[in-house]
């Protein structure tokens, strides 16, 4: 069919130089125009993609990454690097019209040029929720007729309001162009649709093909030039680039080094923290941490004896704090909890703290990238270590200054894993004090992997393996015992596991909210992971989360475990299936803890759970509030095993 003589552009692209007519413009020049607005609810994975020098257009191809055309970026002649964008840059998905409220407008957080090619990956400071990525399609063949959308200049519009979308029919096919035409149906590329999608349409699924590139603009507004042909960027063979660069893969660092402590002054000015307070540190180049190429780091907060109540939140510096703290101490307890942060366009974090005068200290252990390291697997919460029956080690306390070797592979975690994801619980400690951890036979790590409190003290952690895959643990407080469940670990190479996708904190569920109810004897909570947070259905394989107990009105501990068949009409109230990963002592105001969790899956079994559900058990005599924040999600790759 044809179309009318409307372009397919939007006037946004101020990165474009100057046209002259009967010559090719420059990549950055160049726009997408389609023939009219494309209907409502259509391409809603076109994006627009801008900074303060100009916009273009983009592609959804995750939920928290889009492609473009690197030139699109490009900022006084200089190449785009990894990391951060040198400039805030912005993107709109979601929304097909510019001056209604559906979609997103989100930040752009890091970008990944293309070695060679035109190309560039944007990440999203959040998930798009509600907007489907577009898949990578084949290449295209001579012939075919392709659609071609963008939010560039049109025909008659300088700057359109709204994205257009036209036919072309390709011409040629290079190692990595393709060129097109739209002669036959009056259609260009203007400027503003550069980095825009080229799609076919396959079984009523859009499919991605090439990104607009250059153009001669023939038919687009003020233009002179007759030519209706462009050449597009290839995309189609990039489908193992784009995934190993939008996974993040861990890397532990040993020993692990010091961001922040304002007992001598590392990383910001010393002196306890007193009220409502935010201290900005660096994060990246410094602590063994690259000073590129790095997404977020896992860190230890530890709040050291604070004189009232107290909470700390760490975030990204320049982004939003979140409603949820990190951790949270009572008057005069040393007490610390590991959290995954995203890191701030600048390499730094930040950390809150509200409450009495307090010092703080934040030890980083590793970081991720999206390259080299490991990937993560989330796996069954299983007890392996508990000194007061001997599982997994010998009967007894672990006395003051004395060490204790775990293997912690070759069950759920395979052998050659080099770090693991624990829950580790210190109980029947007398008095506060702190663990080391190290892989055994290699060199020893004088900095605190845990700091506990007396009685109970629960926390996540990442420690790291020896090649036989064993961890060593040195005490440094009153005798305790040790009671550890795996949660998780660290592949030997990041094309292993699934794909841990970052997110800001998304907080999930408090149920202290709108006057909630705190979670009574056996009370179960079910949460989906998914849906609202704007992951795809069952894509989500695992999850990393923080879990808050708050005023618990006994002592207990909280299982969290993926949705599937549980006994709902035990007597005795539902089953407890999974190990404790959060306890929590009558009479402490809060304590938070990291989780990593497998989550419902629909595999076509029988048993299987609701997609992205885990459901939370309090398994206490008493009742208790909890709050739950998403830090990141374990994709399950395409065609993997269930």
């Amino acid at each position: 069919m044809r179309l009318t003589r409307s372009r397919l552009a939007k006037g946004a692209a101020l990165l474009a130089t100057a046209v002259v007519a009967g010559t090719t413009i420059s990549s950055t020049a160049q726009a997408v125009s389609g023939v009219s607005p494309v209907p409502s609810g259509t391409y809603l994975f076109t994006a627009k993609i801008q900074n303060d020098l100009g916009a273009c257009s983009a592609a959804l191809v995750d939920p928290t990454w889009v492609v473009t055309t690197t030139d699109c970026l490009t900022s006084g002649g200089q190449p785009v690097v990894a990391g951060p964008p040198t400039r805030p840059t912005t993107v709109t998905v979601g929304r097909t019209d510019l001056t209604a409220t559906g979609g997103h407008v989100m930040a752009v957080t890091a970008l990944v040029p293309h070695p060679s090619r035109n190309v560039v990956l944007a990440q999203l400071e959040r998930p798009a929720t509600g907007v489907a990525p577009i898949s990578l399609g084949a290449a295209a063949t001579a012939g075919e007729q392709l659609m071609a959308a963008g939010f560039g200049r049109t025909a008659t519009e300088w700057v359109p309001d709204k994205l257009h979308a036209g036919a072309f029919a390709v011409t040629g096919i290079a190692n990595t162009t393709v060129t097109i035409d739209g002669s036959d149906t009056a259609t260009s590329l203007c400027k503003g649709d550069a980095g825009g999608p080229l799609v076919r349409v396959s079984s009523g699924a859009p499919q991605l093909v090439a990104l607009h590139d250059r153009s001669w603009q023939g038919g687009c507004l003020s233009e002179t030039e007759t030519r209706r042909t462009a050449t597009e960027v290839r995309v189609d063979d990039l489908g193992s680039w784009i995934s190993q660069n939008t996974r993040n893969s861990y890397v532990a660092l040993s020993p692990a080094g010091a961001l922040l402590d304002t007992r001598s002054g590392v990383g910001a000015t010393a002196g306890p923290r007193t009220g409502a307070v935010t201290t900005d540190f660096q994060a990246l180049g410094v602590a063994g941490v690259p000073a590129t190429g790095v997404t977020a780091v896992l860190v230890d907060v530890t709040a050291i004896r604070p004189t009232t109540a107290a909470y700390l939140t760490v975030f990204p510096q320049g982004s939003p704090r979140p409603a949820t703290s990190s951790l949270n101490a009572s008057p005069g307890e040393t007490i610390s909890t590991t959290q995954v942060v995203k890191v701030g366009p600048d390499g730094r974090l930040s950390v809150y703290h509200q409450g009495g005068s307090t010092n703080v200290l934040v030890d980083v252990r590793g970081y991720f990238t999206n390259s080299g390291g490991g990937g993560l697997v989330a796996v069954p919460h299983t007890r392996v270590v508990d000194t007061r029956n001997g599982t997994g080690t010998t009967t007894g306390t672990i006395p003051t200054n004395g060490s204790r070797t775990f293997t912690l592979t070759g069950g759920v975690i395979p052998a050659g894993a080099g770090n693991a994801l624990l829950d580790v619980a210190v109980v029947d400690a007398v008095s506060g004090g702190y663990l080391n951890a190290y892989a055994t036979g290699g060199a020893a790590d004088p900095t605190s992997v845990m700091d506990y409190a007396g009685g109970v003290t629960s926390q996540g952690l990442s420690v790291k393996l020896s090649s036989a895959g064993q961890v060593t643990f040195v005490n440094r407080g009153p005798a305790v015992h040790l009671v550890i469940s795996l949660e998780g670990y660290v592949a030997a190479s990041p094309a292993e596991g699934a794909d841990l996708r970052l997110t800001q904190a998304i907080q999930v569920v408090d149920t202290r909210a709108n006057g909630g109810a705190p979670l009574k004897t056996k009370g179960e909570l079910f949460l989906n992971l998914t849906g609202a947070n704007g992951i795809p259905l069952n894509a989500m394989d695992g999850a990393l989360i923080s879990v808050t107990t708050i005023s618990p009105t006994t002592n207990g501990y909280l299982t969290v475990e993926p949705d599937g068949i549980f006994a709902y009409t035990n007597p005795g109230g539902p089953v407890v299936k999974n190990p404790s990963v959060s306890n929590f002592t009558a009479g402490h105001l809060a304590r938070t803890t990291m989780v990593v969790t497998k989550v419902g899956r629909d595999t076509g079994q029988i048993g299987d759970g609701k997609p992205g559900v885990i459901r939370i058990l309090n398994v206490s005599s008493g009742t208790v509030h909890v709050v739950v924040t998403l830090h990141g999600w374990f994709n399950k790759p395409a065609g993997s095993a269930n």
